[in-house]
């Protein structure tokens, strides 16, 4: 048990893993992030593109070798399911170009991995069904790699466990139906080849999801701030082009908060840059208890924040805006309340041509908010809503708007 225990941590310090969450990461993707899944989809149809790529010209070439040493008859059965393979190589390497996505990944990949253990199970019965040389013999049996070369192939796949297991056991019962003795003396080798099969499988396995967790720690370095635990703004603009082109295709709503928090300069002059932090994070925690399920926050830079907001019209992203004044972004160290200035766009209602419109336009309304005395927010139509703080001297021509201080 104590060798077991000491194994087990040896292998997942190995894998960088030191909490049950890393763990379930490399099991599944289902915790995965959207950047994070981008990423791994477009690693995965980039190399799926390089594999088939390759093997569209490989594959058929080797017919040549075919020629040369063996029968002319068996040459001409294994051109044809060379040109067949060879066609649907070129054709999953014309869609790997496409637009990545996780889903399209994993097809391709089964498909590429689909390919060449069918081509192995038609080439050996045919070979099978001739008397070879010695030399024939030599060439023929080299078709028995193929799984193995496709297996190797793993390593170079960002796979979670399931997925690898899952692409892995095809291959493996292939290469178990192939190699069924068919006499006593044929046990040995059976068995020795499906358990060179299963540890190519190991060191795959290994090798996939170590490249698997350093790409899970890169991307999350790279997407998530490291004060606020929020989107960073390269994983932000990734987010906002994605929802806008399905906002676009679905021809839905979506909206987008901008947020500034008001007069934070101050708070680092006056307290220091440690004090500043806190307000920072104290304001994301409340933005994200705030929102709804769906949406995304991101830090856009310094004191400003964006939140996406999928699907919602203008009234429902003024109710968001509500909860949040009503919920607040915490104190400063004075114990005043932090209030910030924001604006707001949706896609319909301003029929922007881009999200780098939308921003913009959220950036204007913001400032205009800020001009106007701040602690507010300035939507669509000029609709504004105040925070409950703001006096109601300063509120807005449309007094109902306005929302109740609270107690």
């Amino acid at each position: 048990m104590k060798y077991l225990t000491a194994m087990y941590i040896s292998l997942s310090e190995s894998l960088g893993i030191y909490t049950p969450d890393q763990l379930y990461e490399l099991f599944t993707n289902k915790q995965h992030s959207m950047p994070i899944s981008r990423h791994r989809a477009t690693i995965m149809q980039s190399r799926v593109f390089f594999f088939c790529a390759i093997f569209a010209v490989l594959v058929p070439t080797w017919s040549l070798i075919d020629l040369l040493f063996l029968p002319g008859k068996l040459w001409g059965e294994l051109l044809l399911i060379r040109i067949l393979s060879g066609a649907a190589f070129i054709l999953l390497a014309w869609q790997a170009r496409k637009e990545a996505s996780l889903l399209r990944a994993r097809l391709l990949l089964a498909g590429m991995l689909s390919v060449t253990p069918l081509f192995y199970l038609v080439s050996d019965h045919w070979l099978q069904a001739y008397e070879l040389s010695d030399t024939e013999q030599v060439v023929a049996e080299l078709y028995a790699l193929l799984p193995f070369v496709m297996v190797a192939g793993l390593t170079l796949f960002p796979l979670t466990l399931r997925e690898l297991l899952a692409y892995a056991a095809p291959m493996l019962i292939v290469v178990v139906i192939a190699v069924i003795p068919q006499a006593k003396n044929d046990i040995p080798q059976a068995v020795s080849t499906i358990w060179l099969f299963t540890l190519i499988l190991g060191v795959a396995m290994f090798a996939s999801l170590n490249q698997l967790r350093y790409m899970l720690s890169q991307v999350n370095r790279a997407s998530y701030d490291v004060l606020t635990g929020l989107l960073t703004r390269r994983a932000g603009i990734e987010m906002l082009d994605l929802q806008y082109r399905l906002t676009t295709m679905s021809e839905s709503n979506l909206s987008i908060l901008y947020l500034d928090l008001d007069h934070f300069k101050t708070v680092n002059d006056v307290y220091g840059h440690d004090a500043g932090d806190v307000v920072l994070k104290t304001a994301a925690q409340q933005l994200c208890a705030t929102v709804r399920k769906g949406d995304s926050v991101i830090r856009w830079g310094g004191e400003e924040f964006i939140v996406i907001l999928p699907t919602a019209t203008p009234d429902e992203a003024n109710d968001v805006i509500t909860r949040l004044m009503k919920a607040g972004l915490g104190t400063r160290p004075d114990g005043t309340p932090v209030t910030a200035s924001i604006g707001v766009a949706e896609v319909q209602a301003d029929t922007t041509k881009d999200w780098k419109a939308m921003i913009e336009l959220a950036d204007h309304r913001m400032y205009t908010a800020k001009t106007g005395g701040r602690a507010r927010s300035m939507g669509i139509n000029d609709t504004q809503l105040l925070w409950p703080e703001c006096s109601n001297a300063e509120a807005i021509q449309n007094p109902e708007e306005v929302l109740p201080a609270t107690s």
